[in-house]
């Protein structure tokens, strides 16, 4: 099945451009066909980064699946002197979120990868809006692999609604981690702090 969490170059393009408001920000974006949420920043999203913006997020940061790049995009201006990077398996995606990088003036690194064990580094953050549509095997190994790439003391941040799964998420997260938590609930969104 076909969904945003793959290579969706082949899809027609139509490209699409709105402005978002966080925190008397104002964020310009453009997306195309194939990548999530193309019309906005979805809820769940805002949510995440409303979330975890006050807090301490390190020197490092990863935006594990991306997407165009509205979360790493965001924290990146709140938070300048953190380096912020992303990850994306989807090319269009990649395209977008340095497009998107540029013209919110962001120093961002972006990467097109499949498996983020390959990066040669490790993040004191790492954030995650899980591609639900991908399926439970690849939203657990996504998990598994953050958990593998976090620096002692690091988080992983994920957003996920209770209907898709939350609680079963956070049974998992919690074989990885000594502590799981839940910092935020909103509209049946959850967002859970994993860390050691």
């Amino acid at each position: 099945m076909n969904h945003y969490y793959t290579d969706s170059s082949t899809l027609d393009s139509d490209r699409k451009e709105f402005e978002f408001y966080f925190d008397n920000e104002v964020f310009r974006f453009t997306t195309d066909n194939g990548v999530f949420s193309k019309n906005n920043v979805d809820y769940g999203s805002y949510i995440l980064v409303r979330s975890i913006n006050s807090k301490d997020l390190g020197r490092s940061l990863l935006d594990l699946g991306s997407g165009y790049g509205p979360i790493g995009i965001i924290l990146k201006r709140f938070h300048p002197d953190l380096d912020v990077e992303m990850v994306e398996v989807n090319p269009r995606a990649v395209e977008l979120s340095i497009l998107n990088n540029s013209n919110n003036h962001t120093d961002i690194k972006v990467h097109l990868c499949e498996d983020i064990l390959e990066l040669d580094h490790k993040f004191d953050t790492i954030v995650l809006n899980p591609p639900i549509r991908a399926g439970k095997q690849v939203i657990y190994s996504l998990y598994e692999k953050s958990a593998q790439m976090l620096n002692e003391n690091g988080h992983l941040y994920i957003v996920i609604r209770k209907a898709h799964g939350a609680m079963s998420s956070k049974k998992k997260l919690e074989t990885l981690f000594n502590e799981v938590v839940n910092i935020e609930k909103d509209s049946g969104y959850l967002v859970f702090d994993a860390h050691n």
